[in-house]
């Protein structure tokens, strides 16, 4: 009986890590599977009160593409990513409306400077070397 229970505790335990690292999510599957909606610019927390046209927001696809809303204008662009946690994002194109009070210029010009990104469920930090610059949150 001792050997059988032995047995079957191994058993269930290879079992359970097995089914642990299936479940376990990718960054480019937590990446591009969220809207992100911005949190702070350099450092500083953004209210969406005080943009009148709501916060910026970010969604990267599996074709390595991202689009959004830069608090004003809708945007898109290329991104790629490497294995040491970099991000480059690129030709990125928006439409040209005027909002008063917005807070889009500042955050076009540092997307424009990442070069590294940290992901997981609940945040995304796009940063250029060890600054962050801009900071997410899944969009609710």
């Amino acid at each position: 009986m001792k050997r059988f229970v032995l047995f079957f505790s191994i058993t269930a335990a290879i079992a359970l890590t097995g089914c642990r690292s299936a479940k376990a999510t990718q960054p480019m599957d937590l990446l591009t599977g969220t809207v992100w909606e911005l949190s702070s610019i350099n450092g500083q927390k953004v209210d969406a009160g005080s943009n009148r046209n709501g916060l910026p927001t970010a969604s990267f696809n599996t074709e390595l593409k991202i689009s959004g809303n830069g608090g004003c204008n809708t945007y898109s662009g290329s991104y790629n990513l490497n294995e040491n946690e970099g991000i480059n994002i690129s030709q990125v194109m928006s439409t040209k409306m005027f909002c008063e009070g917005s807070i889009e210029n500042e955050y076009f010009k540092e997307l424009g400077k990442v070069n590294m990104a940290k992901i997981d469920k609940d945040k995304l930090t796009l940063m250029e070397g060890v600054d962050e610059r801009l900071v997410f949150v899944p969009k609710k």
